[in-house]
């Protein structure tokens, strides 16, 4: 999730808030065929990456795309994905109630760990996240950095106007960058149910997170927020169960508090994040 989250802001410089509904959105496309069609779980992980990249190609086109080109504001095309954020979540709420009229079952607060396996006594779902997490970083490096679509993306990230004079369609690029994002997000998203609960706010109960782990691993850094991801993941899930068990358990309720307090120490104490650290320039 955090990873689109510093895609756009690197090639749009847009703070997207409609982040959130692409993941909610990945959520119920894989529950959607997982209890309408009796499909795998992780069968319709490539199935939410096409579909979220499809609404994100929709909000950049209809929304953002005219409004780049009339030179709205950054903060203004930050209030029209937030804007677009709320009409999906209506979309949601609206589809969920008519799969559970449809199908007769429950559409909110559902998980499918159930159909999930289990290997070494961990859930499937440990294994396979960190397999797509690795497998889409070796993808996006692989992209960018070795594609003649990459070196249109980093020219946009340097300079649009100056990508633009010689030559390079910046509009398609963007688009690139977005259903990239969006896909990503989407997988997360359908990843999601198979470990907690979902419903039609999922994302937003994560937006916090995503924007600690993009500016955890430096907002200019693409490979810093996959490692921004794992500090984050370790540091609310690890940290807060050792917490648990040093002071006691009244503090597991204040896990989602974790991702606020990080952001905090990191825009005090290293605001660019990871990725402006000189190790971490020399580790690239």
């Amino acid at each position: 999730m955090g990873v689109g989250v510093t895609l756009l802001y690197k090639t749009s410089k847009v703070p997207n808030f409609a982040h959130a509904s692409f993941v909610t959105l990945g959520g119920y496309v894989n529950f959607s065929l997982v209890s309408a069609f009796g499909w795998n779980p992780y069968l319709g992980l490539p199935v939410a990456f096409v579909l979220v990249g499809g609404e994100s190609l929709l909000l950049f086109f209809l929304v953002l795309e005219p409004l780049r080109k009339k030179k709205a504001s950054v903060a203004f095309l930050m209030i029209a994905t937030l804007a677009w954020h709320i009409a999906i979540l209506g979309f949601l709420g609206a589809y969920a109630d008519s799969l559970e009229t449809l199908l007769r079952i429950t559409t909110r607060n559902v998980i499918l760990s159930r159909f999930d396996f289990t290997f070494a006594g961990l859930p499937g779902v440990f294994f396979v996240s960190v397999t797509v997490t690795v497998g889409a970083a070796v993808a996006l490096y692989f992209i960018i950095e070795h594609t003649n679509i990459g070196i249109a993306l980093r020219a946009c990230m340097e300079n649009q106007n100056l990508a633009a004079s010689i030559g390079i369609n910046t509009t398609r690029m963007l688009a690139i960058a977005w259903f990239l994002a969006a896909g990503l997000a989407g997988v997360a998203g359908a990843l999601l149910p198979l470990w907690t609960l979902l419903n039609t706010s999922s994302g937003d109960t994560l937006i916090a997170a995503m924007f600690c782990v993009s500016i955890l691993g430096g907002l200019e850094s693409l490979y810093g927020a996959f490692a921004g991801g794992l500090i984050l993941a370790f540091a609310q899930i690890v940290g807060t169960t050792i917490l648990a068990k040093t002071v006691g358990t009244w503090i597991s309720p204040y896990e989602p508090v974790m991702p606020l307090i990080l952001m905090a120490l990191v825009l005090m104490t290293n605001p660019k994040g990871i990725g402006g650290m000189k190790v971490w320039r020399r580790f690239k």
